[in-house]
Formats: structure tokens, sequence, C-alpha cells
């Protein structure tokens, strides 16, 4: 598989998550948590979710920073989470 090169690793939102998926990227799970990186600029607390998007010969990788709206998603999706 590939990367596919109109995408870029970096935070996103739950909405630009549900129109990937609206375009047939797949949900690869686990879906992977971590603890967000926090510093003096950025005082954020709890965890970034990772998830793998695949579509025909192409993976993506988005990032979404804990929220109410993800979190709804990922009880409504019951998808498995691996904490890192």
């Amino acid at each position: 598989m590939t990367r596919s090169p109109s995408q870029k690793s970096s935070y996103s939102s739950h909405k630009s998550l549900e129109e990937m998926l609206t375009k047939g990227w797949k949900i690869e799970p686990p879906v992977y948590a971590r603890p967000a990186w926090q510093s003096n600029a950025t005082l954020r607390e709890g965890n970034t979710y990772h998830f793998v998007l695949c579509r025909e010969n192409e993976v993506n990788l988005v990032s979404i920073r804990q929220n109410p709206e993800i979190e709804r998603f990922l009880l409504d999706s019951e998808l498995t989470i691996d904490y890192l």
C-alpha cells in the first residue's frame, strides 16, 4: 500500500474523518490512543486518537485530539482502541 499524496498526517477533526469515510476510506482497527503532547504553549490534556485508513492501494493516518464528537464516534462505532 502507498500513502495517499493528497492527504497529510496532521491533526484533523471528526468532520474530516466522516468525510473521508463517505469517500470510501475504511478504518483499519485498532484505533491507537496516546496522551496528547503538552508544552507551555499548549496545555491540552487527554488523548490523541490515530486512525489508519485504507482505500484501494492507499493508506492514510488521521490523528484527532480528544473531543466530545470523537468520543461519541468511538463509542458508537465500537472500534477497538489500543492505548499506547
